[in-house]
């Protein structure tokens, strides 16, 4: 129904003119360019890889801009700008300074981590009297570096001294409970001095030899790092000031964009030696100004009409007016129906928003949602072909504040927390929100509530059995429709009929035309539902899909139920909400308990207003896709996907 009718086209044209032709079309944007049969085979990879430097640089730059830079970023390019920057823009130079950078950079980490590392070794070892590049062996004495306990370094001398006396230990520094010790032994007593160390927990060291003493060396390794640090600093600076060519880094990359769908056309034209042709798809109701215009660039340009394949599909578009617009996003959750179907989305919309807010049940949360994306709107000022889901939530919450008011949904609160002339009293005596009417806290407003789901959700699945027989009867399957479709709506008026018929009618009148009007509609549903089958097989295969159907109310009827179970949820959630915030108030003196009490208050109504909305909006969702769809929706279609320029 809302489904944009679409017309296969050539584009003819001479060789001379199709740059011009390829433009044009990239320009007006309203032709699917198809693929033609040509084995081609043109090789992508240095544009594609000069892409991905682009791509790459953007987003290193990113990461360096100032907010005046990304500011920008937002704000959208004209054609004008974009052809600019790719003209003057210095990409290769950019791309070129960033490798240097990033290549200077890591060469800098590499050492940066060398001279921690050295810096870190020779902490402990500043004050170590000789210098890292003498020798630690002569001809008969060896110097060891070593860690050992503080508390065993009295036992480790003692015992050294005694059985090795010539044998020194000179303490360097100490740290944590441990001691750097430098020893000097005579090679003679090295298995004695090996021994008793390691008996008392000696560790070796081997520091790295260095020109210089080890405070020395430590020292100039400490300025290298700030040396080092300082050059990443300029390095960062200088992407920064290269991150201002931002924006036009962002167009180019739109400019290339632009190249390749152009080039992927020009792949995908058949060509011959004297002219060129382009096959796509065109929407009907713009095939007299693409027309219009391939004529000015010149009257050898045609645009012919072409018969599609056997069995080929054309790409779907949806389009409807704004009040169902926002719906569109429901449908496309689930698929967009084959060029063949009818489009589901204005069926739907009632029943969801509808279901949507049954779900939701509270005035409150509906005023909530009403003003969060009332805001979000007026920023981003998207239309509603621009952003469908936004304005959907926000219908989603203007119904549900009306239909929230009858049920008293009002943030979990009851009459009695709210100012008397927020209240009436019913008949029965209870107080009650003004414009309430049910009480989902009384028996009665739960049984009303069921029913209504109940019967909501008979009349979901009945309307999709018509929709299914509709569209049968207007693409000339009438039999079909009758027979398959139409006969479980006899059937149901029948049942209906006959319930009825006894509490209306006091001379019993109708009550005899009611059974025999219910037998004729079972044999009709039976016919009906052998439709297809031999005459002798029909009543078999009748009563088989007379069965199915019944199970099938049954079981896709108890699914409407999860309405009523998420319109109390809601209102349970916000009532606990509600107690915690007064009962932790409680805890505190009056002057932090009504922080408290806010704080609690605002924050779990907000958690509860994003659960519930996800809550509401997948189950009413499902309602459509399980429940109805499946009486008449397939889907499967393609997107259409015109040739045109885009500027993000």
């Amino acid at each position: 129904m809302a489904i944009v009718q679409m017309q296969k086209v050539a584009v003819l044209a001479h060789n001379s003119l199709r740059e011009e032709v390829i433009r044009y079309l990239h320009e007006r944007g309203v032709m699917q360019v198809l693929q033609s049969s040509s084995d081609a085979d043109i090789d992508h990879t240095e544009v594609n890889f000069r892409a991905a430097e682009l791509q790459s640089a953007i987003q290193i730059l990113k990461n360096f801009a100032s907010k005046d830079v990304l500011a920008a970023l937002q704000k959208p390019s004209t054609p004008e700008q974009i052809i600019g920057a790719a003209l003057h823009t210095d990409v290769r130079g950019i791309v070129d300074t960033l490798h240097r950078l990033e290549e200077e950079d890591t060469v800098a980490e590499r050492e940066l981590q060398e001279q921690h590392a050295l810096a870190g070794i020779l902490v402990p070892w500043k004050a170590l009297p000789v210098a890292l590049h003498e020798q630690a062996e002569s001809k008969r004495t060896l110097r060891l570096l070593g860690t050992v306990q503080e508390i065993n370094l009295p036992q480790m001398q003692k015992e050294l001294s005694a059985r090795a006396p010539l044998s020194s230990l000179e303490v360097i520094s100490t740290a944590n409970g441990t001691a750097n010790v430098m020893a000097i032994i005579w090679k003679t007593d090295s298995r004695t001095f090996e021994e008793v160390v390691t008996r008392h927990g000696w560790i070796g060291v081997s520091l790295p030899v260095r020109q210089g003493y080890a405070a020395t060396v430590h020292h100039d390794a400490v300025s290298r790092i700030a040396v080092l640090e300082q050059g990443k600093g300029e390095r960062a600076q200088e992407r920064s000031k290269v991150a201002s060519e931002l924006p036009n880094l962002l167009r180019v990359e739109i400019y290339i964009r632009w190249l390749n769908e152009r080039q992927g056309v020009r792949e995908a034209a058949a060509e011959t030696k004297d002219t060129v042709a382009l096959l796509g798809w065109v929407p009907v109701k713009d095939m007299e100004k693409l027309e219009a215009g391939l004529y000015r660039i010149s009257p050898a340009i045609a645009l012919l009409k072409v018969k599609a394949d056997e069995g080929e599909e054309a790409p779907v578009l949806l389009h409807h007016p704004k009040l169902i617009a926002p719906f569109i996003s429901v449908t496309t959750l689930y698929g967009l129906p084959q060029s063949s179907e009818m489009d589901p989305t204005t069926a739907l919309s009632p029943f969801f928003i509808l279901f949507f807010a049954l779900c939701l049940t509270d005035a409150g949360y509906g005023f909530v949602l009403f003003a969060l994306f009332s805001i979000v709107l007026l920023k981003t000022k998207q239309t509603v072909y621009e952003a469908p889901l936004l304005w959907l939530l926000w219908m989603s919450g203007i119904v549900t504040m009306l239909v929230g008011v009858p049920f008293g949904g009002w943030f979990g609160l009851t009459p009695q927390q709210v100012p008397a002339y927020l209240t009436s009293q019913a008949a029965d005596g209870s107080l009650l929100f003004l414009g309430q009417i049910w009480n989902l806290s009384q028996q009665s407003g739960i049984d009303f509530l069921q029913n209504l789901a109940l019967a909501l959700g008979l009349t979901h699945l009945f309307f999709g059995m018509f929709l299914a027989g509709y569209h049968k009867w207007v693409h000339g399957n009438r039999a079909a429709a009758f027979w398959q479709d139409f006969t479980s709506h006899i059937l149901f008026a029948a049942i209906v009929f006959a319930i009825t018929a006894p509490l209306f009618d006091t001379t019993k009148s109708l009550q005899g035309i009611s059974m025999p009007a219910l037998s004729i509609a079972i044999a009709l549903a039976v016919w009906g539902k052998g439709y297809g089958n031999p005459w002798y097989l029909r009543p078999v295969f009748g009563l088989l899909g007379l069965m199915n159907l019944a199970i099938g109310m049954l079981s896709n009827g108890l699914s409407y139920l999860r309405i009523l179970a998420l319109g109390l949820v809601t209102g349970a959630i916000a009532l606990a909400v509600n107690q915690v915030a007064v009962e932790l108030g409680k805890l505190f003196p009056v002057w932090i308990g009504i922080p408290v009490v806010i704080l609690i208050f605002t924050g779990g109504h907000l958690v509860s207003i994003a659960l519930n909305t996800l809550g509401s909006f997948i189950h009413s969702g499902r309602l459509q896709f399980i429940e109805f769809f499946s009486q008449f929706f397939e889907g499967g279609g393609k997107p259409f996907l015109p040739f045109r320029r885009s500027f993000l």
